[in-house]
């Protein structure tokens, strides 16, 4: 009987080990698990992304609209909250309802919703992402900066390709910069007010002043007579 308590005893401390080893492994486990910063609120139906911000500089304020609204919304970031050059955050974003339509055979089609991102940046600066599209992006997903323009880069979750939104950034602000050039050389130059100035008018002569003949047309006199017109004297 002793002999079993001991065996006993033995076995009930070997398993209190093993579970203690257990408990301290996965306490490794959870502590050399990156953390990340949370942008959004984590819910179900939310996209989950690791965002990377491979820009260059701080990026102080995360915003997504859709197409069809005018405005963002507010920041996504927290108050101060500030993702770092370099650093990933988890990326939580619970997209708007889809807009639907009732179709032929009372059946509901769904529209498909682009994306808009705004990204302000520690500097003020402020880029848009033109069209993002968030349900592709297969987790990961890197915000870049070149030739003026932000784009992501990300995997594709339809396809297992690697996608980079530069060449559409690039073609979206092309259009924008030409729409806005049109529309500067569309406005009807401002009328400038010209003054003219009146003529001055030249003073006439006044009246009680005699005006004299040009010298060679006045008669000369002398003492011995007139002198006719042409010159000569005058006999009678």
């Amino acid at each position: 009987m002793k002999a079993k308590r001991v065996w006993g005893l033995v076995l009930a401390a070997a398993m209190c080990m093993a579970v203690a080893g257990c408990g301290q492994k996965e306490a490794e486990i959870a502590s050399t698990e990156p953390q990340y910063q949370v942008i959004g609120t984590e819910a179900e139906g939310a996209y989950d992304i690791l965002l990377k911000n491979s820009i260059g500089q701080d990026v102080t304020g995360i915003s997504v609209k859709t197409s069809e609204e005018e405005e963002y919304p507010a920041n996504m970031l927290a108050s101060d909250a500030v993702l770092k050059n370099g650093e990933t955050a988890e990326w939580f974003y619970m997209p708007e309802e889809a807009a639907e339509t009732e179709g032929v055979g009372e059946k509901d089609v769904a529209l498909n919703v682009v994306y808009q991102v705004q990204i302000t940046l520690a500097d003020g600066t402020v880029y848009e992402l033109s069209a993002l599209g968030v349900d592709d992006i297969d987790q990961n997903a890197e915000l870049c900066l070149e030739d003026d323009v932000v784009f992501a880069k990300y995997t594709s979750k339809a396809s297992g390709d690697s996608v980079s939104t530069k060449e559409q950034e690039v073609a979206a602000k092309a259009q924008k910069d030409a729409e806005s050039q049109e529309a500067v050389t569309s406005e009807p130059a401002p009328v400038e007010e010209v003054q003219q100035e009146a003529p001055a008018q030249q003073s006439a002569p006044a009246a009680s002043e005699p005006q004299q003949a040009p010298a060679e047309q006045i008669p000369q006199q002398t003492t011995e007579g007139c002198l006719t017109e042409g010159g000569g004297p005058a006999f009678n």
